[in-house]
């Protein structure tokens, strides 16, 4: 319903764009069965039946193949209705793919009829129509729905799956008597109850405010989106349904709803969906603390291709003069590698010490990578990507995607992360290339990079033999 109070959610969207993807049905019987196995065509009908076959937002979604949507968090303190989660979503659906944007609550925007402020005040002043208006302006991208989740609902969302599994870097402690916060988290890996999650991703004091609590955020989305491709979640979905109903407000009709989330449950993979943080810098304007974000940054991640995304390369003629030159972040990386480094991966896996790699010490090595990684063939070789990828599976690493690079001209293999990346991405990265020996120069982060990622080089032959040791270990 359009220009209306929100309905409530009879199909647990929210786990398809809030949290990544999971289809929990509503209704029953071949009504049931023909949406969640709905085709892109059945879905443009039915933003068609919504909206109109002539109208703006239908012409748009024929032309770009996409459309948007906003989610937000809803918090209520003491009478005060802010949105301390807004995250803007673009579902494609011809080149079936979904990107994610974290905006931060401080981002500086222009309010419609209310000035220059921070962005979450737009959802006190006038609710989700105010908020989705500020960001349409604010990014120049139409929305068609939006999302709204409670703090309230949020712990119920978290419990009914049976909590997530996060890794806390540091101890988080805070008490917020006015906001009724009360958080202690002790730092380590851990399955969290639905309260214990949502203090971890609304906590925010420390050095990087928050965009350090929009990175827990994304953390915390990864880890849901991992255990909502759990088959043991998935056979869960009967009997969650008439738990999930009632936690969530939309303006979306509910067949479509239906019909998306069976799109994303059979045609996205985890390797289909990017996250991203709207770029800026922190300032401070009249004694307020703002964040400058970089709209232009914003709309190149929304616009790029799948191809971009996952390889972490863009063209060299970019017209975006902060990404010139990322492209050719290897060759200078590889004009610096000595010989002896290129020659690394030859050598028997070693510890820091120099000692020989045991088995406990590999285990230990792979466990404390907290997250999933990528492997991408930069050698245009067929098959040379799933035989390193197969290897990574066998000595315990979770790989989320295999795929192409963006070029085949790759010498040496590369490893690399997301420019904006949190310390978990980081760390992985940094595991990965020493288990592989991948010279230190040659772990690197990329502007365009999503997941921590080993781009196979044409030393794929070496690399191969240093993963058949590492799997060698892991058997004894």
């Amino acid at each position: 319903m359009r220009g209306g109070m929100p309905v409530k959610l009879t199909k647990s969207f929210v786990l398809v764009f809030l949290c990544g993807i999971l289809a929990i049905g509503a209704g029953a019987g071949l009504r049931l069965y023909f949406a969640l196995h709905a085709k892109s065509g059945d879905i443009y009908s039915e933003i068609a039946d919504s909206f109109g076959p002539g109208s703006p937002q239908y012409n748009a979604l024929k032309e770009q193949g996409r459309f948007n949507i906003l989610i937000m968090g809803e918090d209520n303190v003491e009478g005060s209705r802010r949105s301390d989660t807004i995250l803007f979503a673009a579902i494609d659906i011809d080149d079936k793919n979904m990107k994610i944007l974290s905006i931060p609550r401080d981002t500086r925007v222009e309010i419609p009829g209310h000035g220059v402020q921070k962005i979450n005040h737009a959802f006190a002043y006038g609710g989700a129509d105010l908020m989705k208006a500020t960001v349409e302006k604010y990014l120049g991208q139409p929305i068609l729905y939006y999302v709204i989740v409670d703090y309230d609902s949020f712990p119920a969302l978290v419990d009914i799956l049976g909590g997530v599994e996060i890794d806390v870097q540091k101890k988080m402690r805070y008490r917020d008597r006015a906001g009724k916060l009360d958080i202690n988290i002790e730092p380590g890996k851990q399955i969290m109850n639905g309260v214990t999650a949502l203090h971890f991703v609304r906590f925010r004091k420390d050095a990087l405010g928050d965009i350090g609590r929009v990175q827990r955020q994304q953390q915390f989305l990864k880890a849901l989106i991992k255990k909502a491709y759990d088959p043991r979640t998935i056979i869960k979905i009967p009997e969650l349904t008439a738990q999930m109903m009632k936690l969530f407000k939309t303006d979306m009709p509910p067949k479509l709803a239906i019909q998306l989330a069976g799109f994303v449950q059979n045609e996205l993979g985890r390797d289909r969906i990017f996250f991203s943080t709207l770029h800026g810098t922190a300032a401070t304007i009249d004694n307020l603390s703002y964040w400058l974000g970089d709209v232009k940054l914003a709309n190149a991640f929304l616009n790029a291709s799948v191809e971009e995304l996952i390889s972490g390369d863009l063209q060299e003629n970019s017209s975006d003069s902060r990404f010139a030159g990322i492209s050719l972040a290897y060759s200078n990386a590889m004009e610096n590698t000595s010989g002896e480094a290129k020659n690394a991966a030859a050598s028997t896996p070693k510890t820091t010490e120099g000692k020989q790699m045991s088995k406990d010490q590999l285990i230990a090595m792979v466990r404390s990578m907290p997250e999933a990684v990528a492997v991408l063939n930069g050698t245009g070789k067929s098959g040379v990507g799933e035989e390193v990828a197969s290897r990574l599976q066998k000595i315990g690493i979770d790989v989320v995607h295999t795929g192409n690079a963006k070029h085949f001209d790759y010498r040496f293999s590369n490893v690399v992360y997301p420019l904006n990346a949190n310390k978990n991405v980081i760390e992985t990265a940094k595991t990965l290339g020493k288990l592989l020996n991948v010279p230190g120069n040659l772990v690197r982060p990329n502007k365009q990079a999503f997941y921590a990622s080993i781009i196979v080089g044409h030393d794929s032959a070496e690399l191969i033999k240093q993963l058949d040791r590492l799997v060698e270990i892991s058997s004894k």
